[in-house]
């Protein structure tokens, strides 16, 4: 797959970000990380993908941090993984990238932003992940309990917006997963929702302390 110097730039920071959080690539998934993100940039000078303008930070805030979900997802689970508010595919795609296994929905209300994870699905010649464009207060028009989520991720969508409706997102017993610049304050602040855990991580380049809160319905 040929390569452009804004890929091999990429490439470069990619692998430094991937490495510190314990990964490893082959060069085909390498490609293909490099593909999706010149796709990204191409998309993001006319539909703002993104909101953010240098590469390492869409290296860094998107594709690294993004692979920091699978701390939370103890192994490859085989169940449905809901992406909500998924905007350019993350945390979706890269993990996706990364572990083929797993099974993805890519929740997005935006056409124009649909249109793009159609496309980079399409080049990326992904299995197994789908794209739903719907707002998750419709989630529940488009499933019943039986197609319900084992886990729902989250990058930019605040804990507030969703707790109204993880009932019509989880199963009894998934949870969700918030990547957050801090750990929650109070662990009783959000209704129908209890905090199981909390993983910290660091992010290359001096962008500082993450957090993943895992959450899960209350008994």
């Amino acid at each position: 797959m040929e390569q452009t110097n804004q890929s091999n730039n990429f490439i470069d920071n990619f692998l430094h970000g991937a490495q510190k959080l314990g990964f490893s690539f082959s060069e085909e998934v390498l490609g293909k990380f490099a593909l999706y993100y010149d796709e990204l940039c191409r998309w993001d000078c006319s539909i703002n993908l993104t909101g953010l303008r240098t590469d390492k930070e869409r290296t860094v805030l998107l594709f690294v941090d993004s692979l920091a979900g699978s701390l939370a997802l103890s192994g490859k689970p085989e169940g449905l993984i809901v992406d909500i508010g998924t905007g350019g595919g993350f945390p979706g795609v890269p993990l996706k990238l990364a572990f083929p296994a797993l099974n993805f929905l890519l929740m997005e209300p935006r056409a124009n932003k649909t249109a793009f994870l159609h496309n980079i699905i399409g080049k990326l010649q992904l299995t197994r992940i789908k794209v739903i464009q719907r707002r998750l207060e419709d989630f529940h028009l488009m499933v019943s309990d039986e197609e319900k989520c084992d886990v729902a991720m989250c990058k930019g969508v605040n804990i507030e917006h969703i707790s109204p409706f993880i009932n019509h997102i989880l199963k009894k017993n998934g949870k969700l997963v918030v990547f957050r610049s801090k750990n929650i304050d109070n662990h009783h602040q959000f209704k129908g929702l209890e905090v199981c855990q909390e993983i910290s991580y660091e992010l290359p380049f001096g962008y500082g302390n993450r957090v993943l809160s895992i959450l899960k319905q209350e008994s």
